[in-house]
């Protein structure tokens, strides 16, 4: 069966100017991957150069009653970007927000002790903040609606301390041994409340119980990127609470076997997985296939909803599909046991990146 070392976290993620690869339990203090020494190549550049070619993304997924979704905060230095995209399991009703900022200094933060990350504008705010000394970690959402949405308040707390709890950290090639890129994965119980409130109308209010998975991405770009990759989370069939990610991109690294992101924490443990190979031979809104020669990974996605997020300023043009759907098929934990997922809400993200 496939496994994958796992250390204890280093203080540092880059060393002499080299990355430390690998995957590591626990978290440094900081997710901080600057100062690679000569990352695109033997021609020498100043580091603050090289520093600007840094992507870093914050994704905090969530399922909590009727409701699963997610919040991505992309910080492409020249210009930042926040979307709220969730869905209504029962009406499969979707809502989508939107905020694009201009210059800033640092939008998703690299301590992972304490700190805070802030989006706001007139009608969209948005607060991710985790305090490990005060055990928690906390989203505020206030979105205003109009004539075609409703006005959203959402209001998560989960903390640290709290079990089943899961976290672990990969330092991977991005996709060469000049370049990296650093992951730091979080599954944590949460409570809180969502409310909707459509215009003229009484605030549905809906308090509740869920999941959370919580990632902070760091990767020297390419100048053209592209993948895929799945979140799920939920209870198995065997009564596990588990939540996956496996992702298949551009930037994996060469040797996908010893370094990659996948991962599956069921019940508070982590297993590393393998590689995996995604395809959708009938369009990416029929069923998706994903597995792995391992035979740890054999599932299936059947899209219900798709959000299409396309924009084109000046360098930057992405293309960014927001999937919601259900998963079937079985996974296999480190000790070999399975665990047996049926019409497990999940979203698969799919983009094209050029920058």
């Amino acid at each position: 069966m496939y496994t994958r070392p796992v250390s204890d976290s280093p203080e540092h993620l880059i060393q002499n100017g080299k990355p430390l690869f690998g995957t590591y339990s626990g978290h440094p203090q900081k997710l901080d991957i600057r100062g690679v020494k000569y990352p695109y190549g033997s021609f020498p550049m100043p580091t603050f150069v090289t520093n600007l070619r840094i992507k870093s993304r914050l994704s905090y997924f969530f399922s909590a009653g009727e409701y699963v979704g997610c919040l991505d905060i992309v910080d492409a230095k020249v210009i930042g970007f926040a979307e709220v995209c969730f869905w209504n399991t029962t009406t499969k009703q979707r809502f989508v927000y939107r905020s694009l900022m201009g210059l800033r200094k640092r939008l998703v933060p690299h301590k992972l002790t304490t700190a805070a990350t802030v989006c706001y504008r007139k009608s969209r705010y948005i607060r991710i903040n985790w305090d490990r000394e005060h055990d928690k970690l906390s989203l505020i959402v206030t979105l205003k609606g109009d004539r075609h949405r409703p006005s959203v308040t959402i209001a998560f707390l989960s903390h640290f301390s709290a079990a089943p709890k899961s976290e672990l950290l990969c330092v991977t090639p991005s996709p060469t041994m000049r370049r990296c890129g650093a992951s730091y994965q979080l599954a944590l119980p949460l409570h809180g409340t969502i409310t909707v409130q459509n215009e003229k109308e009484a605030p549905v209010i809906q308090d509740s119980d869920g999941f959370l998975f919580f990632e902070i991405n760091r990767v020297y770009m390419r100048f053209r990127s592209q993948g895929e990759f799945l979140t799920a989370f939920g209870t198995s069939e065997e009564g596990h609470n588990m939540q996956v990610r496996i992702a298949a991109t551009s930037q994996d690294a060469v040797d996908p076997d010893k370094y990659n992101t996948n991962v599956l924490f069921c019940d508070g443990k982590p297993t590393p997985l393998p590689p995996v190979v995604i395809t959708h031979p009938y369009g990416i809104l029929d069923q998706w296939i994903i597995q792995d020669t391992e035979g740890m990974i054999d599932l299936t996605f059947t899209p219900v909803s798709d959000n299409l997020n396309k924009i084109s300023i000046i360098v930057l043009r992405t293309h960014y599909h927001t999937i919601y759907g259900t998963l079937e098929g079985v996974l296999k934990d480190s000790d070999g046991n399975k665990i047996t997922l049926k019409a497990t809400p999940g979203l698969i993200k799919k983009y094209l990146i050029r920058l």
